[in-house]
Formats: C-alpha cells, sequence, structure tokens
C-alpha cells in the first residue's frame, strides 16, 4: 500500500510538466498583406520580420492563405519585412507600425486553475478507495 502511494505521489509531482496552457486575447496587432502583381494573396509564402537595427529576426514563419503577416509590435517603431517565395518572387521593405495600445490579456476564467483539479483529482481518487474499502469490509 505504500509503494502504491509512493508511485501516486510521483505521478502526480510529474503531470505538471505535459500542460500545455493558452490564452486568446484581443491585442492591439499590426497586419502587413502582401499580394502578387495579379492581385492575387502572396500565400503560404516564408517570412521574416526584423525590428530596426536588429540583425536576428523577430518573427518568422509562413503568411496565412490571405498573404497577411500579423504581429504584436514592441516599442520599436521601424520595421523590416523579407517575404519570399521559392521560385524567386518576394519583397524587402522597411515599414513605420502604427503605435498600438498593449492589452494584457486576460486569464480563461471559465478554466479551472490547476490547484483545483489537483485537488478535485485527489478527492475523487479518495473517495474511489474509500467507497472500496467500504464494500470490501461488509
Amino acid at each position: 500500500m505504500r509503494i502504491f502511494a509512493i508511485v501516486l505521489v510521483l505521478w502526480f509531482s510529474s503531470a505538471g510538466a505535459h500542460e500545455v496552457h493558452h490564452v486568446v486575447a484581443s491585442t492591439g496587432a499590426v497586419m502587413v498583406s502582401l499580394n502578387y502583381a495579379d492581385g492575387s494573396p502572396f500565400a503560404y509564402e516564408k517570412y521574416e520580420l526584423y525590428s530596426e537595427g536588429k540583425d536576428v529576426p523577430v518573427q518568422v514563419g509562413n503568411t496565412d492563405a490571405a498573404g497577411r503577416v500579423v504581429f504584436v509590435p514592441d516599442m520599436t517603431k521601424q520595421w523590416r519585412l523579407k517575404a519570399y517565395s521559392a521560385d524567386g518572387h518576394g519583397v524587402d521593405t522597411r515599414f513605420d507600425a502604427p503605435t498600438v495600445q498593449s492589452a494584457t490579456p486576460a486569464a480563461d476564467a471559465s478554466e479551472p486553475g490547476r490547484l483545483w483539479r489537483l485537488v478535485t483529482g485527489l478527492a475523487l481518487l479518495f473517495g474511489l478507495f474509500g467507497l472500496y474499502q467500504l464494500f470490501r469490509r461488509r
């Protein structure tokens, strides 16, 4: 029985390492739309976004289906966007990002906290174990 308790404690202590949290928020973001000369979107193409004076990109990725690059700027005003396709089309442009209000995203109130989930799980385990012991003794 003690070994079972030790295994349970060790198992619960490692369970937090597998969590991935997310926050959905509406903040002030900058969107850059890229199109080919014929008006079709520059979709799913590689890009690199640099802040002023930096040699390492702040953000890298692919444009979305509509040819957009979306980012939340920091205090940097001047930005450089390099976008390119495999066939050689592309753009290397500098632009000033409009000032945006930085908003702190609110945590999702509908999701219970980790401590609450832990207490609920332990209560269920002890409750089931107690019922098992009650019926076993009868």
